[in-house]
C-alpha cells in the first residue's frame, strides 16, 4: 500500500506557502543547532503533524466512519475497506508524527521554556498533545515519558492510554496556566500555522482538547466536564485548523495531494452507500460538497448520487463515472479541532449530566457551524419538525442524535474522530443487514462486504507499528485490529 512519501518537500512548501520567512531546506539538518530555534521547529511539527493527521489518518478514517469506500475499478485502499491492514502500512504516520512532529514540537517546548517565551510554548504543548492523543487512540498504548528522550533511552516503555490521559490532562493545565504570560508577549506571527500567534484561541483549543480527552471517561472525571462546561472558555467560532494550501503541486492538502496527484487512478475514493443514504433520506445540502455527481447507466445526459456498499470493491457492472467520486480539493484545510466539535462535545456532556435544554442550544449550535463550513443554512433543518430537530428523550437518544450529527461533520473535517467516536459511543450503530435489505436504518453502518474479521466486527484500532517493535522490545504484543480499548463501548 502506497504512502504519503513527501513530508520534506511538503513541508519546504507549506513554510513558504504561509510566508514564513526562514525556508525549511531538506539537504540540511534541522537539529543542527544553527538551525534548532522554536520560529523554525514549531511551523515544522505544525506541518509534520498536518501531513499524516490530514492524509493518512484522515483517508483512514473517512473508510472506517463509512464516508468513503474503495472503487469497484481500482485498488489503492482495498486493504482498509476490508480491514486488512498489516504492521508496517502505517509505519510512516508514527516515523512522521511521533519521530518528527512531536519531536520537534518536543525541542520547541523545551526551548522556549528555558527562555520563557510562553508565546512559543503554549502552541508547541497543545499540539503535541493533540498529536499524542491521536496517536494513543489509535494505538491504545505509547511510550509518552520515554518516547522522545532520543539517545538517551533507545528502549522506551510504552504506557496505558489511561494513564497517558492523565498526563495529557496534567500538560494541557500546565499550557493554559501560562496563557496570561504569553498573552503579554508579543504575538509570534505567521510561524503559527493555526492561529497566527493568538494565545486565547490556544487556551480555548487546549481546553476543547481537555473536554475531549476527559469525555474518555465520563463517569470519573465528571466534575471536572461540570467545571469546564460552566467557565464556558472553548472553541466557539474559530477551528484549529491549518490553511494557506494551493493547487501547486506538493503545496497542496496531504490527502489531495497524494489521491488525486501522486497516484496511477484518481478515482479511488467513492461514495459509501452507509453515509449518502442518511443524506439523500434527510435532502441534506451538504451532499454536492462531499460528493460528485454520477453518470446514470443507460440514461444519457443524466446523473445522480450513486454510491457503493462499503467494502463491495469487486461488484462487478458500474463504470468509475457511474459511481459518485469523493470531493477533496487542493486548498481543503487540516483540521485538528472545530468549532462544531467543540459544541457537539459540549451537547454531549450536557447530554450526560441530564440537562436536555442545554444539549439542545449546544446541539443546534453545532449543527448550524457545520452546515455553515459549506455556506450552508441549517435553520430549517434544526427547527420544530425538521430533520435535525433535536428531541429531549433519555441519555442515549440524545446521545446518539448528537453523535450522528458530529459523524456527518467530520467528513471532509475530521474523520479520523468520527471513527473515535463510534468506538467510544457505538453510533452510528452497525446494521446486521445492508444499505439494500428491507428494515436497514440510513446513516447505519453495514459490514464491509469482503471484510477479513468474522461476523459483524470492524476495527478498533491500528496494529503496533513495526518500525517500533523491530528495534524496541518494549513495544506491547500484537493485538488484533477488532480488539477493543478501555474507553470503548463494551
Amino acid at each position: 500500500m502506497k504512502k504519503l512519501k513527501i513530508i520534506g518537500l511538503y513541508m519546504a512548501a507549506l513554510v513558504s506557502v504561509v510566508g514564513c520567512k526562514s525556508d525549511l531546506d531538506i539537504n540540511r539538518d534541522p537539529y543542527l543547532p544553527t538551525e534548532a530555534t522554536p520560529k523554525l521547529l514549531l511551523p515544522s511539527g505544525i506541518a509534520y503533524s498536518a501531513s499524516k493527521i490530514g492524509g493518512d489518518l484522515q483517508n483512514l478514517g473517512a473508510f472506517w466512519s463509512q464516508h468513503y469506500t474503495q472503487n469497484n475499478t481500482s485498488a489503492q485502499y482495498k486493504t482498509v475497506d476490508q480491514y486488512s491492514i498489516g504492521v508496517a502500512d502505517y509505519n510512516t504516520v508514527w516515523t512522521s508524527v511521533f519521530g518528527g512532529g512531536l519531536k520537534d514540537l518536543s525541542l520547541t517546548m523545551e526551548m522556549s521554556k528555558a527562555s520563557g517565551a510562553w508565546n512559543y510554548y503554549i502552541p508547541a504543548s497543545v499540539m503535541s498533545v493533540l498529536d499524542f492523543h491521536v496517536l494513543v487512540d489509535f494505538y491504545s498504548q505509547l511510550p509518552y515519558t520515554e518516547g522522545l528522550t532520543g539517545d538517551k533511552n533507545k528502549a522506551p516503555h510504552w504506557e496505558d492510554g489511561k494513564v497517558v490521559n492523565a498526563k495529557l490532562i496534567a500538560q494541557l493545565d500546565e499550557a493554559i496556566s501560562k496563557g496570561a504570560d504569553a498573552i503579554a508577549l508579543p504575538k509570534i506571527g505567521n510561524e503559527d500555522f493555526i492561529f497566527q500567534g493568538d494565545i486565547a484561541q490556544w487556551i480555548k483549543f487546549a481546553k476543547t482538547l481537555k473536554l475531549k480527552i476527559l469525555m474518555r471517561d465520563f463517569t470519573a472525571n465528571q466534575a471536572a466536564i461540570q467545571a469546564l462546561l460552566t467557565e464556558g472558555d472553548l472553541l466557539a467560532t474559530l477551528d484549529a485548523k491549518m490553511t494557506g494550501f494551493s493547487d501547486v503541486e506538493s503545496k497542496s492538502n496531504p490527502l489531495y495531494e497524494y489521491d488525486r496527484r501522486k497516484l496511477n487512478t484518481f478515482s479511488n475514493i467513492k461514495a459509501s452507500n452507509t453515509l449518502l443514504s442518511f443524506l439523500k433520506k434527510n435532502n441534506d445540502p451538504r451532499i454536492g460538497n462531499f460528493f460528485e455527481l454520477a453518470d446514470v447507466k443507460g440514461q444519457p445526459g443524466q446523473t445522480a448520487y450513486i454510491g457503493i456498499e462499503q467494502g463491495n470493491f469487486t461488484l462487478t457492472g458500474p463504470q468509475t463515472n457511474e459511481t459518485s467520486r469523493a470531493v477533496l480539493a487542493a486548498t481543503d484545510p487540516v483540521y485538528f479541532a472545530s468549532a462544531a466539535e467543540s459544541k457537539f462535545l459540549q451537547a454531549e456532556a450536557w447530554a450526560r449530566l441530564g440537562d436536555a435544554g442545554k444539549a439542545k442550544t449546544a446541539y443546534d449550535q453545532g449543527v448550524t457551524l457545520a452546515f455553515a463550513r459549506w455556506s450552508k443554512d441549517a435553520s430549517s433543518f434544526i427547527a420544530t419538525g425538521g430533520a435535525y430537530e433535536f428531541k429531549a428523550g433519555t441519555t442515549e437518544q440524545m446521545v446518539k442524535a448528537i453523535i450522528t450529527q458530529k459523524w456527518v461533520a467530520a467528513v471532509r473535517c475530521q474523520a479520523w474522530d468520527s471513527f473515535f467516536d463510534q468506538n467510544r459511543t457505538g453510533y452510528p450503530v452497525v446494521s446486521p443487514v445492508g444499505t439494500d435489505a428491507p428494515g436497514y436504518v440510513a446513516g447505519e453502518y453495514t459490514i464491509s462486504v469482503n471484510t477479513s474479521l468474522g461476523g459483524t466486527e470492524i476495527p478498533r484500532r491500528l496494529l503496533y507499528p513495526k518500525i517500533s517493535s523491530d528495534f524496541n522490545p518494549n513495544t506491547p504484543k500484537a493485538v488484533a485490529i477488532n480488539t477493543k480499548m478501555w474507553w470503548h463501548k463494551q
